[in-house]
């Protein structure tokens, strides 16, 4: 099931790569449409002989047939031999990508500025010259224009282009090529050549303030960072030990004295500066999303991902040294900074029905396991059963809620630049209902004792 929509996805992002290598634009089109309705409507016109209006009529059409064809073979004629250049220069041809990304590699979610500059291309006379971006999954960028000349070149100045581009998934983008495009002034003709070309970078979640309830430390792993104020964790054995020679006797508890006629001391709290390690765990086990790869499960994993990447950040903020481990292997091709690890293996990140969220190896020891309403009650009572595990649950419908379904300007919309979905169609699915139903059942797992975490 989750395989079809995934073709036609493909299908659709070939139809549109090929679809600009036709010569003939839409404009064109419809103004071949129009010019032949309306020889059809003037033919149908009936003149006799001796009208004085025939004669004026014939030159008008004449010349006005003339101007047309002249202007428009003008500006074909130009554009197709600006493209038959572009291709006989084409293993001369160079392209510079400038993305605005911090670092080269890394990016916000919105508008990602692009810059692009090509070499060894003619510019067609008052025409465009328009390049856009082949992603690895074969989805094209929107069009950067080249409007302007760069500076410092001796011979055949670059043509250089802005653009804004949308990029809303928190993952990784991979560049395999270009496709330039030599567009005529009427626009309604294109010849386009493709262009290989190799970059990758990543988009990282956004950054939202997420209250964190307070976990309760044990000693570190591993005294390897220090943090910046010490922690008070608990000792070695358990809270309490028998009384021995040398102990203070204010540290008795005499409540256990009364009741067992036994001395136990109340072991006192240990100032640790290494006390900061927490394991955090998280899981994209999803079996309630039918596809995977559509536009819900998109959004709603684009959602899960800035929680996840907040928790981690609330974490930190209380000098907590967060190990965050993903359920899936990493992506290779990109080197990033230990301080973007998070980001990065976040981006790396997708749905998957493989490992469920209770066959994580995870240490019951200042561990947090970070999972989605997306997963069965059942792997979720599993792991509540466990042990003494902290538990982030993040209600994925919260996502949904907050696309302002009824807003009657955007209720029919797809998704545009921002990301949007189709909120009519999300109304009548039965996604919809089976996590609304998956959610109910988890609520009254939580509602359990033996649940340790929150839910956001």
């Amino acid at each position: 099931m989750g395989l079809m929509p995934k073709k036609l996805s493909r299908l659709k992002h070939k139809f549109r790569y090929y679809g600009l290598f036709i010569p003939l634009k839409k404009n064109g089109l419809f103004f071949l449409l129009f010019l032949a309705l309306t020889i059809l409507i003037l033919r149908s016109q009936t003149y006799s002989d001796d009208s004085f209006i025939k004669p004026f009529f014939e030159l008008f059409a004449w010349v006005g047939g003339v101007f047309i064809a002249l202007i428009i073979g003008l500006g074909l004629l130009y554009t197709l031999a600006c493209w038959i250049y572009l291709l006989a220069n084409k293993k001369q041809v160079t392209v510079n990508l400038n993305v605005g990304l911090e670092d080269g590699q890394k990016g916000q979610v919105g508008k990602v500025p692009v810059q692009v500059a090509v070499s060894k291309i003619w510019m067609p006379l008052m025409g465009y010259i328009k390049v856009r971006l082949v992603f690895k999954d074969g989805e094209l960028s929107g069009p950067v224009i080249l409007n302007t000349f760069s500076k410092g070149w001796k011979e055949l100045l670059p043509k250089e282009g802005q653009a804004n581009l949308w990029l809303t998934d928190r993952q990784q983008y991979g560049i395999n090529g270009f496709v330039i495009s030599c567009e005529d002034f009427l626009q309604f003709f294109r010849f386009s050549m493709s262009l290989d070309f190799k970059k990758a970078f990543y988009i990282s979640p956004l950054k939202n303030d997420i209250p964190v309830e307070e976990l309760k430390p044990t000693k570190s792993q591993e005294d390897v960072e220090k943090v910046k104020t010490t922690k008070r964790v608990e000792g070695d054995y358990l809270n309490y030990k028998d009384f021995e020679s040398g102990d203070d006797v204010r540290r008795i508890v005499w409540k256990i004295f009364a009741k067992n006629k036994e001395l136990v001391v109340r072991i006192p709290e240990i100032i640790n500066p290494y006390a900061s390690h927490v394991a955090l765990y998280s899981s994209f086990y999803n079996i309630i999303s039918g596809d995977l790869n559509g536009n819900y499960s998109k959004g709603i994993l684009n959602f899960y991902k800035d929680i996840i990447y907040n928790i981690c950040l609330s974490l930190e903020k209380s000098d907590r040294k967060v190990q965050f481990n993903l359920d899936q292997p990493l992506m290779n091709g990109i080197v990033v900074e230990k301080r973007d690890e998070l980001a990065y293996k976040l981006s790396c990140a997708n749905w998957q029905k493989e490992l469920a969220a209770s066959e994580l190896q995870v240490p019951k020891s200042e561990a947090v396991i970070c999972v989605s309403s997306l997963i069965p009650a059942e792997d979720l009572e599993e792991v509540i059963n466990k042990g003494k595990v902290n538990l982030f649950v993040v209600r994925v419908s919260k996502y949904l809620n907050d696309q302002n379904l009824f807003n009657w300007k955007n209720l029919f919309i797809r998704r545009d630049q921002k990301g949007e979905i189709n909120k009519l169609k999300w109304l009548f699915s039965k996604t919809r209902r089976r996590i609304r139903q998956n959610e109910k059942r988890i609520e009254e797992l939580v509602s359990n004792n033996n649940f340790k975490g929150q839910v956001i």
